[in-house]
């Protein structure tokens, strides 16, 4: 009988089958199974409802502190385990939690001018491929720090095994009330502030901790207000693991130049963003085709593949990705 008929053969309205999740199609292309009948079997939308609310859907959760916010996801579930520390370098890279890697990231950094005279502050330092990377390809001393402490900790572990525990070491720490007691040359990020609500206070730290002609250069998912309101967004936003407080283009350049900082380059990176992820989803199911993986590892690879698919799709949807490089004027005597 089709996944489209009811008991006695009529065929079910298609709007009645609860819509199909990616991490739904994802598992059933894996497991070989009919996406179609495991459908057809489920509570639709409007029974879930009458039930106490739409199942996979963001239920509101309490306040959460802000130690929670550095650990835990917006359900109350350990944002890095782990299993999924082992995903996350198998889609991106040895040491990298996200799109780009060891041949990204010169790229990225090149405006920085990185020698090894300079000091560096890596304030989305992950697992630290990004911090290790400038350390290695251009003997920079740089110091990662990461809001995750289950990453930071594996991050640190992994410098400690590169024998780079002194030129990049990686440490926790909180963005919210971030400072630095000393003056570095540089400060780098990549994807770290749109989840950090006290940004101002965030840019405050960074322009107290550059040196003069300091570098500061950092990419960001930023708010585009003339598409934002639409599903895709509003699924983006809901389903985020750490809520996000995005800014628009405009909102970081007043903000930088409210802090006396020279703007040199605002560039759109949203379309290599998206490649970048892309050819990364596919080198993992081409491996995916020929490996297997015991069930909790396949849950893992899923939902970071679902949390994935989500910020390709909200790219074009009222998120875009951006680059800011800026330098601090020299001191004036």
């Amino acid at each position: 009988m089709s996944a489209q008929q009811g008991s006695k053969g009529a065929a079910l309205p298609p709007a009645t089958l609860p819509q199909a999740t990616l991490k739904d199609r994802f598992v059933a292309w894996w497991e070989g199974y009919d996406l179609a009948a495991v459908l057809s079997r489920r509570p639709r939308a409007d029974e879930e409802q009458g039930a106490g609310g739409a199942q996979g859907g963001s239920a509101k959760q309490s306040p959460q502190s802000a130690t929670e916010r550095r650990t835990l996801n917006r359900s109350g579930k350990p944002l890095w385990t782990a299993t999924r520390v082992q995903v996350a370098e198998k889609i991106w890279g040895d040491g990298y939690a996200t799109p780009g890697g060891n041949e990204h990231i010169p790229t990225l950094v090149k405006p920085l001018g990185l020698n090894p005279a300079m000091s560096v502050l890596d304030l989305a330092a992950g697992l630290g491929g990004s911090t290790r990377s400038m350390a290695s390809q251009f003997g920079a001393w740089v110091t990662g720090l990461e809001s995750n402490p289950v990453l930071a900790e594996a991050g640190m572990f992994r410098s400690h095994k590169a024998g780079m525990a002194r030129q990049a070491p990686i440490q926790p720490f909180d963005p919210e009330t971030f400072s630095w007691p000393k003056r570095v040359d540089a400060v780098f990020a990549k994807e770290g502030f749109y989840t950090v609500r006290n940004k101002d206070g965030l840019l405050d730290a960074v322009e107290a901790a550059l040196k003069p002609r300091g570098h500061f250069l950092f990419t960001d998912y930023v708010l585009d207000k003339a598409k934002a309101s639409g599903p895709i967004f509003k699924g983006w936003l809901d389903h985020e693991p750490v809520e996000p407080h995005p800014w628009t283009v405009d909102q970081y350049a007043q903000g930088l130049q409210q802090r006396n900082l020279d703007i040199r380059i605002t560039e759109d990176l949203s379309d290599l963003h998206r490649s970048l992820i892309l050819t990364a989803i596919q080198g993992l199911v081409t491996h995916l085709e020929q490996h297997s993986m015991d069930h909790e590892t396949k849950i893992a690879v899923v939902e970071e593949v679902e949390l994935w698919a989500r910020r390709v799709a909200v790219l074009d949807a009222g998120i875009r990705l951006y680059r800011f490089y800026v330098l601090k004027p020299a001191d004036i005597s």
